[in-house]
């Protein structure tokens, strides 16, 4: 039997010595004592298939006596008794094999496995190129000793256990005879080589590398007992089946992976994960992948994650699959239970609470300032395994110079802005208090707007607003008034003034035309930009939160329910929401009074007029003596408009080589009047 059943028992050996942890060495010590029971099993359950077959293949020996005087495989099995089982014997109890199935599972694997079982295999079939045994073989075997059970040939029928669960290979050779060799897998298997079949590994993902290096939080491990404790009562009262369906919703996909690492890890299993669309349609192909995984689930203690469950187009192949299959199956829905399973265990799982993640700051920001935990939390919303890989990240700067509470900060605004980053594009904030010229009334409600938002949690958090507050906690305001009156620059000011991001919600983006997909859409950008704390700037927002209207059509109804989603986003939205319209009459008066802010931008008067007019050029410019900002302020023009006139004057005084003078001004002004038809009075563009 030299080509039989090897391992490497040096490897084991440089293993166990080179570890440092007692633990370790324990876990290879028990290694390698299963590994040379398993060992001895298979060479004793060899030597019973060598012996049986010797007396077949000479029918002189094939006496009484000489079949009484052969064991059965039921005493091979009751010497190796050990825990875990030895392979052969797992193959066994999990698949429930009868006295016929091992005959044939053995006979099968000692051909594949010894040299002298293939040739002895070869003879009696009479064809020399035929070294894997047939049923008759298996049968005749059996027959050999006392093992009881039937001997018919109906244990080979494709229900059976060992073509069912893919244990045999099957080859017809007539109509009443069959080849039968072992599975890749389960003779690896039974070698002590233990991994996925590649048949099914190229579809499932390992989880290993993502599990959460950090426990779940105070109310996320309530939600794990109760998830554990329905999957003991599933397996209790649900014998036949032993099917436990968990389904896991909320809007934050790390917080369900990392509950999924948990219950994985209470239940000693190995997670993987399985796309709903890598499922696949036709039924017979569907029905061998759920043997093919419940095969490999009862040879290696395996937990599986359906994702993508929220598609309704792939709900019906998940339904299907699933209720082919046993054991405990995680369902990774959207932002609520699929609804089709009438005995799984609908579990909400969210991110961190404020607190939750507040205290999770300061065990990782020991030194910091006292206020930035409470800040971040506040701010920002990430689950726990986030947040140490940003505070990770965040201290390999501290070596370089860099104050690591502002890298920290910088770290926050940009994580998660991928997904935001397609939906609304980044303003780069150039504007400040200083170049935002409004009056009185305007700057001091955005001032009021801008301490709101800083100042949210000493009165939510330290002054208890927060427990008798049932909605949202963000603030939302609009900007009222006409083009180029400073609403975007209002915006980038309060950004500036806040440290944060600035994103302009791109309306392409987010409006489709198909019914469903542009509440979708806002849904993904609302969940984006709160969790990495930008401030969303709606532009033209009376295009998506305009009036309802009259139900005369579906498209009316459609229409109303987008305009109801919207406002309940934005009234549960954590961060600063700021819509900026032409048209305030065109707004909903429902939304309107879930605002927390309606400021609105005047015309600017002769004042403000000559205040912008002196801060809008650039201390480089090179000015003509003659630029009078009182006389450019009687010109009719919005802060936008001057923008453009101080520009365009700029150009044409850098085309004639020359400071920028008031003829240059005029000019462009002129061309600014005519763009926005506005009637020029004799003497508007007199200067001098």
């Amino acid at each position: 039997m030299t080509d039989i059943l090897r391992f490497d028992a040096e490897k084991e050996n440089a293993n166990a010595t080179s570890s440092v942890s007692a633990e370790h060495t324990r876990e290879s010590a028990s290694f390698m004592s299963w590994q040379q029971a398993n060992h001895s099993h298979m060479v004793d359950v060899i030597a019973w298939v060598q012996e049986g077959l010797a007396i077949l293949s000479k029918p002189a020996l094939a006496g009484r006596s000489e079949r009484k005087n052969i064991r059965s495989l039921s005493e091979i099995h009751r010497q190796y008794v050990t825990e875990p089982p030895t392979a052969f014997t797992l193959l066994v109890q999990q698949f429930g094999l009868n006295g016929v199935d091992q005959t044939a599972l053995a006979l099968s694997l000692s051909a594949a496995l010894d040299s002298d079982v293939s040739k002895i295999c070869a003879s009696m079939s009479g064809n020399p190129l035929q070294t894997n045994p047939s049923i008759g073989m298996a049968l005749s075997l059996h027959g050999l000793s006392d093992q009881g059970g039937e001997s018919d040939r109906s244990v080979f029928s494709p229900h059976s256990p060992l073509r069912y669960w893919l244990l045999i290979e099957w080859q017809s050779i007539g109509a009443s005879d069959a080849i039968i060799s072992p599975d890749e897998r389960i003779l690896n298997f039974v070698r002590g080589v233990n991994y996925l079949d590649e048949r099914l590994s190229v579809m499932l993902e390992p989880t290993k590398d993502h599990a959460p290096q950090r426990p779940l939080s105070a109310s996320q491990e309530i939600q794990r007992i109760g998830a554990l404790r329905f999957i003991q009562q599933m397996m209790q009262v649900h014998t036949q089946s032993h099917l436990a369906i968990i389904e896991l919703y909320g809007e934050d996909k790390t917080s369900k992976r990392n509950m999924a690492h948990a219950l994985a890890a209470s239940v000693g299993m190995n997670l993987h994960r399985l796309h709903a669309t890598s499922l696949p349609t036709h039924a017979n192909d569907l029905d061998a992948l759920s043997r093919l995984w419940q095969r490999e689930a009862g040879l290696s203690p395996l937990l599986l994650v359906i994702e993508g469950t929220d598609d309704p187009s792939r709900q019906h192949v998940v339904e299907q699959f699933v209720e082919r299959i046993h054991g405990v199956v995680v369902l990774e829905a959207g932002d609520s239970p699929m609804g089709i399973f009438p005995h799984s265990f609908p579990l909400h799982v969210a991110r961190p609470s404020v607190t939750e993640q507040e205290q999770y700051w300061r065990q990782l920001l020991p030194h910091a300032d006292a206020d930035l935990p409470l800040r971040l939390s506040e701010q920002f919303s990430f689950s726990q395994s986030d947040i140490q890989q940003l505070v990770t990240v965040s201290s390999l700067h501290e070596q370089g110079g860099l104050h690591v509470e502002h890298v920290l900060w910088k770290a926050c605004q940009r994580h998660s802005s991928t997904v935001l980053s397609r939906l609304a594009q980044r303003i780069d904030c150039k504007a400040n208090w200083e170049t935002l010229v409004l009056p009185p009334k305007q700057t001091t409600m955005l001032e009021q707007l801008t301490a709101q938002v800083g100042l949210r949690n000493r009165v939510y958090q330290q002054w208890g607003f927060r427990e008798r507050m049932s909605r949202g906690m963000g603030i939302s305001a609009m900007f009222c008034g006409d083009s180029g009156t400073g609403k975007t620059m209002a915006a980038e000011a309060i950004a500036s003034a806040l440290e944060l991001d600035l994103y302009r919600i791109d309306l392409s983006s987010v409006i489709s035309k198909y019914i469903g997909e542009t509440e979708k859409k806002m849904r993904e950008l609302f969940q984006a930009a709160e969790q990495c704390g930008a401030i969303l700037f709606f532009d033209e927002a009376d295009a998506l939160f305009g009036k309802r209207s009259d139900v005369k059509s579906s498209n009316d109804r459609y229409a109303n329910i987008g305009i109801d989603d919207l406002l309940q986003r934005i009234e549960s939205y954590r961060g600063l929401a700021i819509l900026a319209t032409n048209l305030k009459s065109s707004i909903d008066k429902a939304f309107l009074r879930r605002l927390r802010f309606v400021v609105d931008f005047p015309f600017p008067g002769p004042a403000e007029r000559e205040r912008i007019w002196r801060t809008v050029f650039p201390p480089q410019t090179p000015l003509s003596d003659d630029v009078d900002p009182v006389r450019l302020s009687r010109l009719n023009l919005t802060g936008g408009s001057i923008h453009n006139v101080a520009l365009n004057g700029a150009f044409l005084a850098a085309q004639h080589n020359e400071p920028v003078a008031m003829r240059f001004l005029m000019e462009a002004a002129s061309a600014e009047l005519q763009k926005l038809d506005r009637p020029v009075k004799a003497g508007d563009l007199d200067y001098g």
